[in-house]
């Protein structure tokens, strides 16, 4: 009876596990080599998928500190592509583009939980390095700012083959 029951809590465990975060974008800096996918955060690596002439979708499970755990990927010309195994992605090559068609200034936060904003930006159509998301709120990194801020997903398109309006 023992092994019956650890048998389901570790199905239990295992099923909540593989429940999706979310989807981000793959974007690579270094363009001389494939992206390493990683068996644990900073860990051994395990595989790699190859972001150089093609834009990826990555189907994220959870994150964990600075990494996020990966179980699928695509582009707009191909089909998704399951890992054989999850696999870690450190977040400085993962993001999404904030989108603002109106061209008008919007709030970026401080906290997750909005309050007073942190100043008024006009961003359109730049990538931003996710580090994390709550509810439905995003915290980003944005290079051309240099800052780290909360943005809300009405402003975050994550569609890679269609735009976003």
């Amino acid at each position: 009876m023992k092994k019956v029951v650890f048998f389901l809590c570790f199905f239990v465990t295992t099923n909540n596990l593989f429940s999706q975060w979310g989807s981000l974008f793959l974007r690579d800096p270094d363009k001389n080599a494939p992206t390493n996918v990683r068996a644990s955060p900073g860990g051994a690596i395990i595989g790699t998928i190859d972001g150089r002439n093609s834009d990826y979708e990555v189907i994220v499970i959870s994150r964990e500190g600075n990494y996020f755990l990966v179980k699928s990927y695509m582009s707009c010309e191909e089909d998704e592509v399951t890992l054989p195994t999850p696999g870690y992605i450190h977040y400085s090559v993962l993001g999404t583009s904030i989108s603002n068609y109106a061209k008008k200034s919007f709030p970026i936060y401080s906290s997750s939980s909005k309050g007073t904003p942190l100043k008024m930006v006009n961003l359109s159509e730049e990538f931003v390095n996710v580090l994390d998301r709550v509810n439905n709120m995003y915290y980003v990194y944005s290079k051309k700012l240099n800052l780290k801020f909360w943005v809300d997903e009405k402003y975050i398109c994550n569609a890679a083959c269609t735009t976003c309006s």
